[in-house]
């Protein structure tokens, strides 16, 4: 490796960049899918974001989020999932309501917030970590109680303390009363981020925002299975009851489209490309992985056939002084896994870089908004091994293959031929 710093030097920066550009595909989709709090049952979720409204007479159409009653006819009765949560997007209801602030009553200061909407399973779904109290409760939500729930940012924005429990902080001027605060959420987490947290029940233009025969509205659907394999049973559940409240309509009907329910792997991937379909994207993304493991690979080759030819002479020495053909290349082979080693450490870390000082471009909310958002990182969403150790070893079969045959074809060489080489 010393002896020649220039094919060392590109080699290894040859093999970082491949496994840093891997690296970082495989931690950005990591971070979106994986089961990371408060998101802890992706592997589990399918997600209902939007319904289709088509007229009966085919002259129209309406796609959108979903009306109170499209949830409680459709999802709330549904009986082969575990749990049913429902809530809106923070950019949607931003849009029906406008910028949304809080403060504290009587208060001057006033900070914009976003805000998210849930029901009372939203609480049992995601595994928030509270640093005080809890989730408003089922009777809470029904009864249409003004209860909030604060993340420590906002707390401490508000009140300059987190220990704000059956306190009162204004919402766009509407009292509600404080049942608990979290730890701060990363917008990573697109499900459920937001600064706080309030009954959609509590506010108006989410339970009386319908079009077309009250199909779509401003909720969107989380349903939680017992395990994943139970997927078919709920979409089959799901299509029945799609077609009985059909029934009820008499312009319209609900349509399922574009793939719904999706699986949480199948949601960001519809967020990256709404024209293509899922799986289509998954082979795309993985070819254009596979493509920055090859392309080093193939000029990798190429270097070690030029350096090859530079050690024929070498290689003629040393099989005159009896080592065979098999020693020789398993010599080279490790030279180059050393190489590759130190290569995909230094991706790793390069990977790692990419995605701090990028996190706003590559981690930042799928939804358009106009707040300034910090996008914070846990080491969850970073440490992503088994991803590493995957390309590793196809990057270090690469790496060798690119080698083998380089040394393969100088060591057929004869003695003489090697040994004269010039």
């Amino acid at each position: 490796m010393t002896q020649n710093r220039f094919y060392s030097t590109v080699y290894i920066i040859g093999t970082g960049m491949a496994i840093a550009m891997v690296m970082v595909l495989a931690i950005v989709f990591h971070a979106r899918t994986a089961n990371i709090a408060p998101e802890i049952h992706r592997d589990r979720m399918l997600l209902v974001p939007r319904a289709a409204a088509i007229k009966k007479d085919e002259q129209g159409m309406m796609n959108s989020n979903l009306s109170r009653k499209t949830v409680k006819e459709c999802f709330y009765t549904l009986q082969t999932p575990e749990l049913v949560a429902v809530g809106t997007n923070p950019d949607n209801l931003n849009y029906l309501i406008g910028d949304i602030y809080t403060k504290l009553p009587g208060g001057a200061d006033q900070f914009k917030t976003m805000v998210m909407s849930t029901d009372a399973n939203f609480w049992k779904m995601f595994q928030f970590s509270f640093i005080h109290g809890n989730g408003y409760l089922q009777a809470d939500f029904e009864s249409g109680i003004r209860k909030v729930v604060l993340s420590e940012t906002m707390a401490r924005k508000i009140f300059g303390k987190t220990d704000v429990i059956n306190m009162s902080v204004m919402v766009n001027e509407i009292e509600y009363n404080i049942s608990g605060v979290v730890k701060d959420v990363s917008s990573v987490m697109s499900l459920v981020y937001a600064d706080i947290w309030v009954p959609y029940t509590t506010l108006s233009s989410v339970t009386e925002t319908s079009n077309a025969e009250n199909i779509v509205g401003a909720l969107q659907v989380y349903i939680l299975a017992k395990e994943p394999a139970d997927f078919p049973k709920i979409r089959k559940e799901m299509e029945q009851k799609r077609l009985l409240y059909n029934t009820s309509l008499k312009e319209y009907q609900y349509e399922f489209r574009d793939g719904i329910p999706y699986t949480q792997k199948e949601f960001v991937l519809r967020e990256m490309d709404y024209r293509e379909k899922p799986h289509v994207l998954m082979w795309k993304y993985s070819l254009i992985g596979l493509i920055f493991l090859l392309v080093p690979a193939v000029n990798l080759s190429g270097l070690t056939s030029s350096r090859m030819r530079k050690r024929i002479s070498e290689l003629g020495i040393r099989k005159a002084f009896g080592a065979n053909r098999n020693t020789l290349i398993s010599q080279v082979l490790v030279e180059n896994l050393l190489l590759t080693f130190i290569g995909g450490t230094i991706g790793l870390i390069l990977s790692y870089i990419l995605i701090l000082g990028l996190k706003g471009l590559l981690l930042g909310p799928n939804y358009y908004t106009n707040m300034n958002i910090n996008v914070k990182l846990d080491p969850g969403m970073m440490i992503n091994f088994p991803i590493f150790i995957y390309a590793f070893i196809v990057c270090v079969l690469l790496n060798l293959l690119s080698a083998f045959f380089p040394v393969w074809r100088a060591t057929k060489t004869s003695i003489v031929e090697a040994i004269n080489d010039k």
